[in-house]
């Protein structure tokens, strides 16, 4: 826990220092820092999300390798085993005594354990799943100046996109399916109000470099259209959101906590009860 919090700190100390070199004063550095974390938490759950997936991919490689040479292994060793094996008994049959060193039997049964084996790790090969389909999920939206047009929307944005990152993994182990379809939502509906805070990026750059003109004000009007469309889609999110938390509060269709632990408990109530009656039994 110190290390992490001391990296967080450096961090945040990082995203200051660069502020203020993007001309910023310490204070708009400052709250530009406190307004990136949730980006960066969101981004270090991406990250954390293609690490799995690597190391998923990793194992899986890794047990279809061992599977491969177990197949090569048992194969070579069945026919040079089985080979030995009929020259062996033909010599024995000819000669009453082995052509090689060793009785047939050896070899015979060296090949058969090398078929077995290789029969059984070809069949386990065949049978290994690979990793599914991986889409690695879409960054944090780009990073508006505090006091841009937007700039609430587009933090909004990233809290709600954080959160919903947050509730996909309780409802991995609830609803596979309903965490798979929040997922996909989301990888189509981020990228399009990305585009949005994007612009609402180029357009917060005319304003501040265009003198008072009638472009800086139609880049004004064209911001605030944009903004209007960025919170629209804030609140599909949230709607999103409000779904998955009445989802994560729906009854679990499989066995309730009583239905698992009541028998348990009865079955000890009546093994305490068993053990006093032989007490007092013994007892008289």
């Amino acid at each position: 826990m110190p290390d992490r919090d001391r990296k967080e700190r450096q961090a945040f100390t990082a995203v200051v220092q660069a502020g203020i070199e993007r001309g910023l004063d310490v204070v708009e550095a400052w709250r530009a820092a406190r307004a990136s974390k949730p980006s960066r938490e969101l981004e270090a759950r991406r990250q954390q999300a293609i690490a799995a997936h690597a190391r998923e991919v990793h194992r899986y490689e890794r047990r279809k390798a061992q599977l491969s040479t177990r197949t090569i292994a048992g194969t070579a060793v069945a026919g040079v085993a089985g080979t030995v094996g009929v020259i062996d008994v033909v010599a024995e049959v000819a000669t009453s005594d082995a052509a090689v060193y060793g009785p047939s039997w050896m070899w015979l049964g060296a090949a058969v354990i090398g078929a077995v084996t290789a029969i059984i790790a070809r069949r386990r090969q065949a049978t290994l799943a690979p990793p599914a389909a991986f889409r690695a999920p879409i960054g944090p939206p780009p990073l508006l100046r505090p006091d841009a047009i937007g700039a609430v929307e587009a933090a909004r944005l990233t809290r709600l996109r954080l959160q919903l990152a947050e509730v996909v993994p309780a409802l991995d182990s609830l609803h596979p399916a309903a965490a798979h379809d929040l997922r996909d939502a989301d990888q189509e509906a981020s990228p399009p109000l990305h585009a949005l805070v994007t612009r609402l990026d180029v357009l917060d750059r005319m304003r501040r470099d265009l003198d008072a003109s009638a472009a800086k004000d139609a880049a004004t009007t064209a911001a605030e259209q944009v903004r209007t469309r960025l919170d629209a889609g804030c609140q599909t999110y949230e709607m999103l959101l409000t779904a998955s938390a009445s989802l994560l509060a729906a009854p679990d269709v499989s066995r309730s906590t009583d239905e698992v632990l009541t028998p348990a408990i009865e079955a000890l109530s009546a093994y305490t009860h068993g053990l006093q009656r032989s007490a007092e039994t013994f007892g008289t």
